[in-house]
């Protein structure tokens, strides 16, 4: 009963906002949207229409909750869960260092395109030893180090994949890009942005940040949880 009244509040709250972004089109100076929300923009004031991103993060938090406690926080069974939902997984040697090479962190990757995609189909997998794709476009996939698979660490990606199979917003290729050059490049790069780039970059972090902050929770429930949150990926964006 409780699913049926969620999902009638939803769909009034997803209706409003259709109605409000078509109303409000004619009087703005412009809308950005994403896969999940919208942005319209004036000179004075701006409106965000995001109930499809809010109730898509609130299953993200439920659903990852429901399956690490079915799979007792075991990371070789969420690798499981991942192949099993589609997405190629890597296990290589010097899995960050290969990554490097094309500004790309270990872990989830989402679709890429031109040499970077085409990097990525033929050394990745040269290196797991599997068939070799040669294309222009690369599919997502999960990049990891081979050898002993660390717990928390491996949480971590599985939340951001988790998010990304439910399509919220801020793994599209250029918003990854950019995250990069935000944790690694010269502010420089970031000012040549245009506001629909700042704003993808805006969730790019945002889906980082999420998934350290899940982790976070999680290790302090846990027993052992300062050696745990010491093995979290100091590398993302900050909390």
């Amino acid at each position: 009963m409780f699913d049926f009244i969620q999902k009638f509040i939803y769909s009034i709250l997803t209706f409003q906002e259709k109605f409000l972004v078509k109303k409000l089109k004619r009087n703005f100076k412009s809308v950005y949207s994403n896969s999940t929300s919208k942005k319209v923009f004036g000179q004075a004031a701006s409106l965000e229409l995001n109930t499809k991103t809010n109730k898509n993060k609130t299953k993200l938090e439920n659903d990852v909750k429901t399956i690490l406690k079915k799979y007792e926080n075991k990371p070789e069974k969420l690798i499981e869960f991942v192949q099993r939902s589609g997405t190629k997984v890597y296990k290589i040697n010097f899995a960050a260092k290969i990554l490097k090479l094309v500004n790309l962190e270990e872990g989830v990757i989402g679709a890429s395109s031109g040499l970077k995609a085409l990097y990525l189909n033929v050394i990745v997998a040269l290196c797991a030893k599997e068939p070799i794709k040669f294309a222009l476009k690369s599919e997502p996939m999960l990049v990891l180090s081979n050898g002993p698979v660390d717990n928390y660490c491996t949480i971590q990606q599985f939340h951001k994949w988790y998010a990304m199979k439910l399509n919220l917003p801020g793994f599209n290729e250029e918003a990854q890009t950019n995250f990069q050059k935000f944790l690694y490049s010269d502010d420089k790069d970031i000012k040549l942005l245009s506001v629909e780039e700042i704003l993808d970059l805006k969730e790019a972090i945002a889906r980082d940040v999420e998934a350290i902050n899940f982790i976070v929770d999680l290790a302090k429930s846990t027993t052992g949880s300062k050696n745990a949150l010491k093995k979290i990926v100091a590398g993302g964006a900050s909390i």
